[in-house]
């Protein structure tokens, strides 16, 4: 006998085939019944078919959230909800065998996309519901932090600079732009920030791509911490 059925099926195709929990427990009391759907299991939605890009990330909010301003939702990496929601419904899985284990007894885990989307932005969701003011989308030009975003190469590389205020003197140094030590503009964390949008045109000046410049390889050697923005296609 199986120990574990993972099932995917809409509600209607699995009472048409007669593989819903009712059915099957009756063959294996202690099997794990592993139930994923795109809705989950009640509501107006329960009995429609989800995908990855409808309800991991359009229902809940992600594909909203992930994008800067000005710009619409994009598609996200194929299979990345899947993914994550299989990770969930591993763990239930591996539950329901370890309740198995100390008490004989099989049982229904379940799981949705919707649901592990809602995970994901838990904390935006929950502050929604609580009235929250929401920062605006980010804008790459106009950041809230300059020395918190991503920059373009001399060699066409999109990389991330994370510096905290502690080392922005080693990242003007690194960069070969001292004189920003001493500009009132830049003069501590918070002046930064007033004056993001000066601050990042004088990054992409640095960083701009031109046969002059170099290369994205060379910044993340000696200016730390940054970090490439990994392209998987080339």
């Amino acid at each position: 006998m199986a120990d574990v059925l993972v099932i995917n099926f809409p509600q209607p195709v699995r009472k048409r085939l007669k593989l819903t929990y009712e059915d099957v427990v009756s063959w294996n009391p202690q099997l794990i019944y592993a139930d994923i759907t795109g809705y989950g299991d009640v509501g107006p939605d329960a009995e429609l078919p989800g995908f990855d890009i409808t309800a991991y990330w359009a229902r809940s909010g992600l594909l909203a959230m992930t994008r800067d301003a000005g710009a619409p939702p994009t598609l996200p990496v194929a299979g990345s909800g899947d993914h994550a929601t299989a990770i969930g419904l591993y763990a239930a899985i591996v539950t329901g065998l370890y309740r198995r284990e100390r008490t004989g007894k099989g049982s229904y885990v379940t799981t949705s996309l919707i649901a592990e989307g809602a995970w994901s932005c838990a904390m935006a969701i929950q502050a929604a519901l609580c009235g929250a003011q929401f920062f605006p989308l980010h804008d790459r030009k106009k950041p809230p932090n300059a020395t918190f975003n991503v920059y373009q190469s001399a060699d066409d590389q999109w990389f991330l600079i994370v510096v905290q205020p502690k080392d922005w003197a080693a990242l003007a140094t690194a960069i070969g732009r001292p004189e920003l030590l001493t500009d009132p503009r830049f003069a501590d964390a918070a002046k930064q920030a007033a004056n993001s949008t000066q601050l990042t045109a004088i990054l992409d000046e640095v960083f701009v791509p031109s046969p002059y410049r170099t290369g994205a390889k060379h910044w993340i050697a000696h200016t730390s911490p940054m970090e490439w923005c990994t392209n998987l296609k080339t």
